[in-house]
């Protein structure tokens, strides 16, 4: 009886060991700028990923930052072909719609917005510029580089006119967006 116990403890030790093994022998790769990065173990992997990221926000912190100074600065525009179109690819069909109203208008009052847009009120229409704003803030580019807006009050109604911004309408004339 003793024999046989020692016979199976024996293979489960062993099946232990050929585990350990097998998975030792496993490599992760992460892809990183075009080629791999080849890590034995997954802390090893995950002390990679880390610094990866981090030099990642870096990159992106000191790119925002410059980007922002130019932007107050006037030295340089929010746009570029890249950007222009990530940032139209991204947005929903009422954003492009907008976009278009006012790239071809310059300026849109909200009463036409709603209107084309069919909403029934200025509530339904922030919804929609939120879009916009929320998609050119992925790109680190402010919302007032793609539209702003002017406030009027007639007869105590509060009017609000959207106006395309000079730098949005330049880069969309030189992508000939929207077309024909």
């Amino acid at each position: 009886m003793k024999n046989v116990r020692g016979r199976a403890k024996n293979r489960l030790t062993n099946a232990g060991k050929r585990a350990s093994i097998a998975l030792a022998s496993v490599m992760i790769k992460i892809p990183y700028n075009g080629s791999y990065i080849e890590c034995s173990s997954p802390s090893e992997a995950i002390e990679v990923l880390k610094h990866i990221d981090a030099e990642q926000q870096k990159k992106i912190t000191h790119r925002s930052s410059n980007a922002i100074a130019d932007l107050v600065l006037g030295t340089t525009s929010a746009w570029t072909r890249e950007s222009f179109w990530q940032f139209i690819e991204k947005l929903g069909e009422p954003q492009k719609r907008v976009l278009i109203l006012l790239v071809r208008n310059h300026k849109v009052a909200d009463e036409t917005l709603r209107k084309h847009l069919k909403l029934k009120g200025n509530q339904a229409l922030a919804g929609v510029l939120s879009g916009i704003s929320k998609q050119a803030g992925i790109l680190n580019i402010p919302a007032r580089v793609v539209y702003t807006v002017e406030d009027e009050r007639r007869a105590g109604e509060l009017h609000k006119t959207y106006v395309a911004a000079n730098d949005f309408l330049r880069i969309a004339n030189e992508m000939n967006w929207p077309e024909e």
